[in-house]
């Protein structure tokens, strides 16, 4: 499980109170993966111009936590985007969902659609208690919501502004007008905690002149008078503020903790639609975006209804199974089941309930069945898919019995190890006739066919793959290593003899064609940077392998694998003064600012070369051609070492 990420201060051990602000610089330098470059930006951690990272925290649980870093392809602010904090809010969760596949051309955006993901499929506003009344000293390491408060604290010490997406009660006026339209309540409106703000550092954060100028803009594509927005000033540093609950959300410890623009942006629970709330979310976060100067696409509304397209169950940790929604699945009392992945047209906000087993979320959870029971599929709190568990009448003791039946008396999808959606046949249709290449040659190791060269070695049987246009075969247990990004066609097999009617050839991890069950990825080709699953990855000794594998029903004829080349920074060498420093991977080193270093050379791990280099400190590029001087400057930053667009790893350096 991962550790919690502790905050600034608490790392570092700081006072409590006003000097807590003297010290800001100092603690973020030294132990946040922050920098602040001469124009005042905060540079995230890894960031890549026009790229894009995706960080999932506590996978496959009900408290997991996808992060999404947007990059600008120039440099610019960086906004950090927080929904879902409250789980009964969905206007301010769907449009922060939005946002994670916009594109754009200048600035950053650090992105947390469901900060509260438990809440969420529960549909309360927290399931834990509140879990924006988490951000003060006072909340307990033991507290469920704790791990999580302090990674959302960390993204926040990256940003140079905060948004907080909620869906409030009522219409917020300054004065009063009705029981669902006065000062108490919160929807439609931006919220902050003052007028103004001065940070430890003097700088005067004026934050009602901003929310004011971002009303202006939002109510330009509003017509209807009742729902445009208002500023709505909490005043909540005041010792007669009627909003000190809120001296513990996470705006007020954006703006206190870490000195930076911070506000709510509150849709009216009371809005007709869900529509509306969204596009109005989207109203008010591009009229921050327009006023700090991060330029980016509008993104599409997608509110369509959740489909599910099949899963894939593994039984006893072995036979992998296609079930589509509203098919029974048949096991043996006692079996383990674990669903390993859901087929939707949704990719998040979905979570797998098996029902009298495990928790709110068990995709990827092995679970034993001890009674007939069934399969929830759920996006966010929504329910769009359920399949039947039950036990084989005959006990398991036919072994061609199907595993899967339709509940509407259709035709029963037969059992088979390895399921993957795979070919464009139907059910019950017969497969297209496999490749085989049946000659015999001398034996030779696995890779690239020579001119004249064709079929197997004697006894031995393989496939035939293209690799990047290049024709490659690949005998059985062999293990084929491959750069990510390689473009792998599945072209045929390479066999001693005839195959049994039926047989196909499958990568595991591969959905070679959307919403077919019969793993056949024959004559589709797989980017082995956009179209592997990793959780169908095995991993043997620092590598990372996929297995090809010929399939006839449950039986695996042969196999083998292809290993993908995942570039893992082992250390960086510098040197000062004549002297040499080595860093291993995540290593730190202070450096006086001002002083020049020379980058001698980096080591990737297992001796690997790195192709295409690319290294920057900071966010900004250095010559990749070593040894080169680098001059340290006044903060901390991340050296960080990519090949092509992968990144290897990074050490940093702070004054």
């Amino acid at each position: 499980m991962a550790t919690r990420a502790k905050s600034p201060w608490q790392a570092a051990g700081l006072p409590k109170g006003p000097a807590k602000g003297l010290l800001l610089c100092l603690a973020l330098a030294l132990f946040c993966p922050v920098a602040f470059p001469g124009e005042g930006h905060a540079i995230p951690a890894g960031r890549v111009p026009g790229g894009r990272e995706h960080i999932v925290y506590f996978e496959g649980t009900a408290q997991e936590l996808e992060v999404y870093k947007i990059h600008g392809r120039n440099d610019g602010p960086t906004i950090m985007i927080l929904g879902g904090i409250q789980g009964d809010e969905p206007g301010g969760f769907l449009s922060a969902d939005l946002y994670v596949d916009t594109a754009l051309k200048k600035g950053n955006l650090i992105i947390v659609p469901r900060a509260n993901f438990k809440s969420i499929i529960n549909f309360d506003r927290g399931s834990d208690g509140d879990m924006n009344r988490k951000f003060g000293d006072d909340v307990s390491k033991s507290d469920p919501d704790c791990d999580r408060v302090g990674i959302l604290k960390n993204l926040m010490a990256e940003s140079d502004v905060f948004l907080n997406l909620h869906d409030g009660s009522g219409f917020f006026r300054n004065d009063w007008e009705s029981d669902m339209a006065n000062p108490d309540r919160y929807g439609q409106c931006l919220i902050a905690d003052a007028e103004a703000y001065t940070t430890p550092a003097g700088a005067v954060l004026r934050l009602g002149q901003v929310a004011r100028k971002a009303v202006d803009i939002i109510n330009r594509d509003i017509p209807e008078e009742g729902y445009k927005f208002r500023f709505a000033n909490h005043d909540t540093l005041s010792p007669t503020t009627r909003h000190g609950e809120q001296r513990r959300s996470a705006t007020f410890y954006a703006l206190t903790k870490l000195g930076i623009p911070a506000f709510g942006i509150e849709t009216s629970k009371q809005l007709p639609s869900l529509e509306m709330k969204v596009h109005q979310h989207n109203l008010a976060v591009n009229a921050f975006m327009e006023l700090y100067g991060v330029e980016l696409e509008q993104p599409r509304i997608n509110l369509e209804p959740p489909e599910l397209h099949f899963l894939v169950v593994a039984v006893n940790g072995g036979t992998r199974v296609a079930v589509n929604d509203a098919q029974r699945l048949y096991v043996n009392p006692g079996d383990t089941i674990e669903v390993l992945y859901v087929g939707s047209n949704y990719t998040r906000g979905i979570s797998v309930d098996v029902l009298g087993a495990g928790g709110l979320n068990d995709l990827k959870v092995p679970l034993r069945v001890k009674s007939p029971t069934g399969i929830i599929l759920r996006k966010d709190n929504a329910v769009f898919g359920k399949v039947e568990i039950a036990f084989r009448p005959d006990g398991g003791k036919d072994p061609d019995t199907p595993l899967v039946a339709d509940l509407n008396g259709g035709i029963p999808v037969g059992a088979g190890a390895g399921l993957l959606p795979g070919g464009p046949e139907a059910p019950g249709k017969p497969l297209a006739p496999v490749t085989q290449a049946l000659a015999s040659a001398a034996p030779r190791t696995s890779g690239v066919i020579g001119p004249g060269e064709s079929g197997a070695p004697e006894g031995r049987p393989g496939f035939e793959l293209m690799v990047d246009g290049r024709r490659v075969r690949l005998w059985e247990g062999e293990t084929l290593p491959l750069r990510k990004g390689a473009k792998v066609t599945m072209v045929g097999f390479l066999a001693g003899e005839g195959l049994p009617k039926g047989t196909v050839l499958n990568l595991r991890g591969f959905v070679g064609r959307a919403g077919d069950t019969t793993g056949n990825d024959l004559g589709t080709t797989c980017d082995t940077a956009r179209d592997l699953i990793p959780r169908f990855a095995v991993k043997e000794g620092g590598k990372t392998l996929y297995q090809v594998g010929a399939e006839n029903g449950k039986e695996l004829l042969f196999k083998a694998f292809i290993e993908i080349d995942q570039p893992v920074l082992e250390s960086v060498t510098f040197v000062l003064d004549g002297k040499e420093r080595v860093l291993p991977l995540a290593g730190r080193w202070k450096v006086l600012p001002g002083t020049n270093v020379v980058l001698k050379s980096v080591s990737l791990m297992g001796g690997r070369p790195l192709s295409n280099p690319r290294i920057t400190l900071g966010g900004r590029p250095v010559d990749p051609e070593l040894p080169t001087v680098l001059t340290m400057p006044g903060i901390a930053v991340s050296l960080a070492v990519f090949s092509g667009d992968e990144l290897a790893g990074k050490v940093v350096l702070f004054p």
